[in-house]
């Protein structure tokens, strides 16, 4: 198996500082407690479900979305400004199940 492209937490974290500002400028309205993983603005419902995600490790290094690695976290959702600073490969669309 090749090793996957990483994005270490240290380059993509904010500070908790940061985060609970925007998390208080975000979204006042929005009663669902989805935020954006990476910076934690908050989400509306809508907009968490269809947002787009990050393939996370263990550790909180972001992974390429393709790879299967053994530290996998899973995939957390991630606003669209946020994605836009990503490298490509390393946003996903969102999983959908067939109804």
């Amino acid at each position: 198996m090749n090793e996957a492209r990483r994005i270490p937490r240290s380059e993509w974290q904010l500070s908790i500082d940061q985060r609970e500002k925007n998390a208080k400028i975000s979204r006042r309205d929005a009663q669902h407690n989805q935020e954006c993983h990476l910076c934690g603005r908050k989400m509306s419902k809508k907009a968490s479900e269809n947002a787009l995600r990050v393939h996370m490790s263990v550790d909180g290094d972001l992974i390429e979305t393709s790879a299967e690695v053994s530290d996998s976290q899973g995939f957390f959702p991630v606003g669209s400004e946020c994605a836009k600073k990503l490298p490509v490969g390393f946003v996903r669309k969102p999983f959908r199940r067939e109804v």
